[in-house]
């Protein structure tokens, strides 16, 4: 399997939609569309469903943790959603952007992991359903050569594998969920939404 196949989700695509654009979105706007009240991004992927975290639960350089205040209401509608909509298991995949050695990002996406499976099983969401693990600076979302693609790189992915988006959206209050792709319409165009599909 080559790498970008293995890398093939809409994380990825994110990178090249964020590096080919002809002119990028200004930073204020991208954090906008990553904040997204109460509406959980959600995309359905190869191996499970991916749910996007918003701004409030990504890090800041160097760190591992994140402000519990801020993160609270989207932790506590995830952790509902694993515990009421799916028995199946869960991978929080932790993410850096470049700042750093390849040493210290790899231990410190480990850590911005285990803190978001802390944070699921304060929550109750049983043990042995969550993997935790990092990927370091290897699988970049977007450029590292700006502030607002550092911080999109300072994430952790949660991955509920080999279930589908209709299991997890079921019965939920309209306006719940936003697709993922529609994210990206919002930020890039429609042609770029398009060829993510």
């Amino acid at each position: 399997m080559t790498l970008i196949a293995k890398l093939a989700s809409p994380t990825l695509a994110l990178v090249l939609l964020l590096s080919g654009c002809a002119s990028t979105p200004d930073e204020a706007s991208v954090l906008n569309s990553l904040k997204t009240a109460d509406r959980l991004p959600i995309a359905q992927l190869d191996r499970g469903v991916m749910i996007w975290l918003p701004s409030q639960v990504l890090f800041e350089t160097g760190q591992s943790s994140f402000n519990e205040a801020d993160a609270a209401p989207f932790l506590d509608k995830i952790a509902r959603l694993l515990r009421d909509k799916t028995q199946k298991t869960v991978s929080l995949e932790g993410h850096t952007d470049n700042v750093g050695s390849i040493e210290f990002n790899q231990g410190l996406s480990e850590r911005r992991a285990e803190s978001v499976r802390l944070a699921m099983l304060k929550r109750g969401v049983p043990v042995e359903r969550l993997q935790a693990k990092g990927f370091g600076l290897n699988q970049p979302i977007a450029p590292n050569d700006s502030d607002i693609g550092r911080s999109i790189n300072r994430r952790v992915e949660v991955i509920v594998l080999d279930e589908v988006v209709e299991n997890i959206t079921r019965d939920e209050p309209p306006n719940s969920f936003q697709a993922a792709f529609d994210i990206l319409k919002a930020m890039f165009g429609e042609s770029a939404a398009k060829s993510l599909k």
